[in-house]
C-alpha cells in the first residue's frame, strides 16, 4: 500500500502549463468566432434594411409612374399632396436635397396601392410627381437635372415628368430615394 501514495519529487507541474496555454488557445479561437458571426449578422441585418428602403422606394416610383401613364389626359397638377408644375428644376431645389421636414411636406404619403405592413417599414413609401416643361432643353441639363428634352421641344404632345420616390427600412436611418423621367404622349 505504501507503493499508491508515493509522491514523486522529479514533477514539475509541465502538463499544466500546457493545458492552461490549449484552454487560452481554445478561447481566443472562441471569441474570434463569435465577432465573425456577430459582423456577419451586421452585414446581413445592414443588407436588409438596404433592401426594404428599395423596394418600398421602387413600389412608390411604380404607383407615380401608374399614375401618370393610367390617365386619359394629364393629371391635375395642384402644386399639393405630390403633384407639381415643374416647381423644383434648379439642383439647389431638386427634390433629391429636401431634408425630412421638406419631404413630408410635399410628397404623397400613405400609398393605398402598397400599404406596407406597418411592422416591417418605419414609414410608408412616398412619391412626387413634377410635370417638367417640354421647352427646358439644354438649358436644364446645363443646370444639372441631367433631363435630355432636346429631341421633344418641336412635338409639342409629349409631356415629360420626373418622378421621386422615397422609401424606408425597417428603421428610420435606412432611407433610399430613387429618381426617374416619364415622358407621356397624349392625344387629343
Amino acid at each position: 500500500m505504501s507503493n499508491v501514495y508515493k509522491i514523486h519529487k522529479n514533477e514539475t507541474g509541465a502538463v499544466l502549463i500546457v493545458g492552461l496555454v490549449m484552454v487560452l488557445l481554445m478561447s481566443i479561437i472562441g471569441i474570434s468566432a463569435i465577432r465573425g458571426s456577430n459582423l456577419q449578422e451586421s452585414m446581413a441585418g445592414n443588407l436588409r434594411e438596404r433592401n426594404l428602403s428599395f423596394q418600398a422606394s421602387e413600389s412608390a416610383l411604380r404607383v407615380g409612374e401608374f399614375l401618370v401613364s393610367d390617365q386619359a389626359s394629364r393629371p391635375l397638377m395642384t402644386n399639393s399632396m405630390g403633384l407639381y408644375k415643374d416647381t423644383y428644376r434648379t439642383p439647389a431645389s431638386s427634390v433629391l436635397t429636401f431634408t425630412d421636414v421638406n419631404w413630408k411636406d410635399v410628397a404623397k404619403v400613405k400609398l393605398a396601392a402598397l400599404d406596407f405592413d406597418e411592422d416591417l417599414l418605419s414609414r410608408q413609401p412616398s412619391y412626387i410627381v413634377e410635370e417638367l416643361d417640354p421647352d427646358i432643353g439644354i438649358g436644364a441639363a446645363m443646370e444639372g437635372s441631367a433631363i435630355d428634352l432636346e429631341g421633344m421641344q418641336n412635338t409639342g404632345d409629349i409631356t415629360p415628368y420626373r418622378i421621386t420616390a422615397r422609401g424606408y427600412g425597417a428603421s428610420e436611418n435606412s432611407i433610399k430615394t430613387l429618381q426617374t423621367t416619364y415622358n407621356r404622349r397624349y392625344f387629343q
